[in-house]
């Protein structure tokens, strides 16, 4: 009789422990885990990369390096993500501004776009101190910084195809452009007499 009574007991503090459990489990609040359910921001500015000749020329600009790989993360982004790295962004578009290791790059132009890059992530890094920031405002930000990055290398990628025709016309020797002109003077009168013959 005592062991039934002991069993009884014993399988109502179960059943007792594990009603707790479960209206415990149904109190905690689920929080998203995957990384697929989290919105992301996806960024609708420019995607522009240097081209092969401003590639070779960035390799030396450590800051420059930096900060491209991580700019790149914020085409499609989380948008707590991009607020937790907005301050590590801004600090690096600040280091690279004032870091231009590369004569070349070292003007007047590069650092305006240096100038507005910086101001666009220190913008962002704002937005971080904001409770109530929207998407849509993270969004936007985002977009305007894609856009100074993507200025950014348009500047630095015109100015390395025009050092390239420079090379190319300074391999050129007098003689050749001379011979050259020669042969377009030359088929100057043959195509007034072409005209002469039409009318």
């Amino acid at each position: 009789m005592m062991n039934r009574l002991l069993l009884c007991v014993f399988t109502l503090s179960l059943f007792v422990v594990s009603c707790k459990k479960k209206q415990i489990e149904n109190e905690i609040p689920e929080y998203v885990t995957d990384q697929n359910q989290i919105p992301t921001l996806k960024s609708t500015a420019a995607v522009v990369g240097p081209n092969s000749e401003s590639e070779e020329l960035l390799k030396q600009w450590q800051e420059y390096q930096s900060l491209s790989e991580l700019i790149v993360q914020y085409r499609e982004i989380s948008k707590s993500d991009a607020l937790l790295n907005s301050a590590e962004l801004e600090e690096l578009a600040r280091y690279m501004k004032d870091s231009i290791r590369i004569e070349k790059l070292d003007i007047p132009p590069i650092r305006m776009r240096l100038n507005v890059l910086h101001n666009e992530a220190l913008r962002l890094a704002d937005m971080a101190t904001i409770p109530t920031i929207t998407d849509e405002e993270v969004l936007d930000e985002n977009n305007n910084l894609l856009s100074a990055y993507a200025a950014l290398i348009i500047k630095i990628n015109d100015m390395s195809k025009q050092e390239k025709i420079n090379k190319e016309l300074e391999s050129f020797s007098e003689e050749e452009f001379v011979q050259k002109d020669s042969t377009s003077l030359d088929s100057l009168p043959k195509s007034k007499e072409l005209l002469k013959q039409l009318n």
